[in-house]
């Protein structure tokens, strides 16, 4: 009986969600085959961890930091995410097809997990106490697992969140039970942006049933990290007081601590540990999280970093935040750590040093050689975004001097020789800023703009000779209100589901 549920979760990875779902046993399992007994549930729990992996870290948050203006297109940049560059992406693109359907095959796997963990709860009455708090944990945290394939979704399928307009905004389809089926009459419209939101508060609000404490570096959803998602999700749906309230009490916590020296920032990025992580996806070099940011060193002939091919390279503009000069940016622990000048060879350019993104090169841990394969684990949750959330929810809230104490804690740890911000800074600014400079390459640049409503304008090249011309490419200037700002529901979705025509995103 386990290999065949397995085998149909396994399966239920890779398949689409509306057109195949009559296909036992490859999306759908009898319900005489659920879950059956405790060790099958402690068998199956791997799959809540199993797309963690995959949520922090690569295309995910490649194509979201490269198409938010921080970084140029070289000349020979072989086209690679070119579509989400030159923001001109169509329905029947691959990549919007395929992150649709991975996340809607991780729903589905989930639903599965939480409809029978507790059917086996409700059924099994010779269960012994210890096992019904153990699957009563499972479900919490398969709760948190959904509420991040959701998150993941809506942040880039939909607009962002404006709570005058959610109500009359179109969301996501919300699938919240494993029912297979063939019968398209019975697939799920878009919901409200509304409803989007309040369904992940709601499957968060469920995972806080986690009893685990937190603790740095956890591989495990902790309570600390049900919070650390929550103050995420009410910051974007700009209900400061509660993202604030939440972010300063992690801080407070005194569980997690920012990094204070070089050895620590390095230890971070390339051995996947901090006393600041509060949640790190577990992996091996057997079982490595996907590759992140290949695309920034892209390092096909020695494959050791010293003959990069970036097919991106980070502007002047994304530079010059960490300081005007050379010797501002060595003061700053971040720039040695996410950054490294190369010699770069351009055809009908010549060999010229760049300075690259380094942050993904990988940890040498997950590599079987001396070759990059840009594999690290996703920094899913780290203490760094609770002071940027504390400081801009304190500014949104019009108490600049709280947003500058919390901004000044942060950047204290990451600058040698630190002078506190003027009582005089903008905050909010300040607050923008500093979320460019921690935070770039890790997914959040879009999310961002859109909640700031900041237009994106690409940043000035470092060598407007290396990097592409063009209106669509180095001279790409869109406002937040442009169609393509968020991605278009995939034509195949909209050709399945009766229910969602006529609901694909404006202009598409």
């Amino acid at each position: 009986m386990k290999k065949i549920i397995f085998v149909a979760l396994s399966a239920l990875a890779t398949l689409f969600v509306s057109c195949n779902m009559e296909k036992y046993p490859y999306t759908g399992i009898p319900e005489d085959q659920y879950v059956q007994n405790i060790d099958d549930a402690i068998n199956m729990s791997v799959s809540i961890y199993t797309p963690t992996k995959g949520f922090f870290g690569g295309f995910r948050w490649d194509v979201e930091e490269i198409r938010g203006g921080m970084f140029n297109a070289t000349v020979n940049f072989g086209n690679y995410y070119g579509l989400f560059y030159a923001w001109i992406m169509q329905t029947n693109d691959s990549d919007v097809e395929a992150l649709w359907y991975s996340d809607y095959s991780i729903i589905g796997s989930v639903n599965y997990i939480i409809d029978s963990y507790t059917r086996l709860l409700e059924t099994n009455e010779d269960l012994e106490d210890d096992d019904k708090k153990l699957l009563e944990q499972y479900i919490a945290e398969a709760h948190m697992t959904r509420a991040i394939a959701y998150w993941d979704l809506v942040t880039k399928y939909c607009l962002a969140y404006d709570p005058a307009t959610a109500a009359n905004t179109l969301g996501l389809p919300l699938q919240l039970e494993y029912a297979p089926t063939s019968d398209s009459s019975k697939y799920p419209g878009r919901n409200t942006l509304e409803e989007t939101y309040a369904q992940i508060l709601a499957d968060l609000e469920k995972a806080s049933a986690i009893t685990r404490e937190g603790s740095r570096n956890a591989n495990y959803w902790t309570a600390d990290a049900v919070n650390a998602m929550r103050a995420r999700v009410y910051l974007n749906m700009k209900d400061y007081e509660n993202a604030g309230t939440i972010a300063q009490q992690l801080i407070n916590k005194g569980t997690y601590q920012l990094v204070q020296n070089e050895a620590e920032m390095q230890a971070m990025w390339f051995s996947d540990t901090s006393n600041e992580n509060i949640f790190v996806p577990a992996v091996s070099l057997l079982d490595p999280p996907t590759s992140t940011g290949n695309y920034f060193i892209y390092d096909n002939e020695k494959g050791d970093g010293s003959t990069p091919n970036p097919q991106y390279i980070p502007s002047k503009t994304l530079l010059d935040l960490y300081g005007a000069t050379a010797d501002e940016k060595a003061k700053d622990l971040r720039y040695g750590a996410y950054f490294q000048v190369r010699d770069v060879t351009v055809e009908g350019v010549g060999t010229r040093p760049l300075t690259l993104f380094w942050k993904w090169a990988g940890n040498p841990e997950l590599r079987s050689g001396a070759q990059l394969n840009y594999r690290s684990a996703g920094k899913a949750f780290r203490l760094a975004e609770q002071y940027l959330i504390a400081a801009e929810a304190a500014a949104q809230l019009g108490n600049p001097t709280t947003a500058l104490k919390y901004l000044n804690d942060l950047r204290r740890t990451r600058i040698a020789d630190y002078t506190d911000l003027p009582a005089a800074t903008d905050a909010m600014k300040a607050v923008k800023e500093e979320w460019s400079r921690e935070f770039v390459g890790e997914g959040f640049r879009m999310i961002n703009m859109k909640r700031w409503s900041d237009a994106i304008v690409r940043g000035e090249s470092q060598d407007s000779e290396m990097t592409k011309p063009g209106d669509n490419y180095d001279g790409l200037t869109k406002q937040i209100t442009d169609s393509r700002c968020i991605w278009p529901i995939p034509k195949t979705e909209i050709d399945a589901n009766p229910q969602i025509k006529g609901q694909q995103n404006p202009l598409y």
